[in-house]
């Protein structure tokens, strides 16, 4: 099947979203690792956090795959979910700042963007053309699967 312009717009805004998110995480490494060291349980374990960064990769770019080059439904959700996450997280954020508690920085302009493409791209899931992706529509070539009857009988 050839992927509906849904599925190429969600694929671009997805990446971007990801790229995004690998400059956030560069930018914000020394401070997460500061954060673990000064943790006495956390600086026994120096590897979780790197672990967890590729464990990250690895879910988002399986995600890609499963949505926009092998559809699958339970992956599209996954994604949505983690993009409602992603709001609330964003959220939480301005509020924060509304509070006094923190303050806007580059590193954290970066990351509202990645999630405003993320939740842009999750968007796309649900047009008519990408549900066709999904199989969650019928396909309009194939036969139905219904009988058609007249109401005269």
């Amino acid at each position: 099947m050839i992927r509906p312009i849904s599925i190429v717009r969600y694929e671009r805004l997805y990446l971007a979203s990801f790229v995004l998110g690998l400059i956030v995480s560069a930018m914000s490494w020394s401070q997460r690792t500061a954060l673990v060291a000064a943790n006495p349980v956390l600086s026994q374990v120096s590897w979780i956090l790197p672990t967890f960064q590729v464990i990250g990769i690895a879910v988002t770019l399986l995600l890609w795959y499963f949505t926009a080059r092998s559809p699958s439904v339970a992956a599209k959700w996954i994604v949505v979910v983690l993009a409602g996450l992603s709001i609330i997280g964003v959220g939480l954020s301005l509020a924060s700042v509304a509070r006094g508690q923190t303050t806007i920085g580059t590193t954290s302009m970066i990351s509202f963007a990645a999630d405003a493409l993320y939740v842009a791209a999750a968007l796309h899931l649900f047009k008519a053309d990408a549900k066709l992706w999904f199989g969650e529509l019928p396909d309009a070539d194939e036969p139905s699967t219904f009988e058609d009857m007249s109401h005269d009988r």
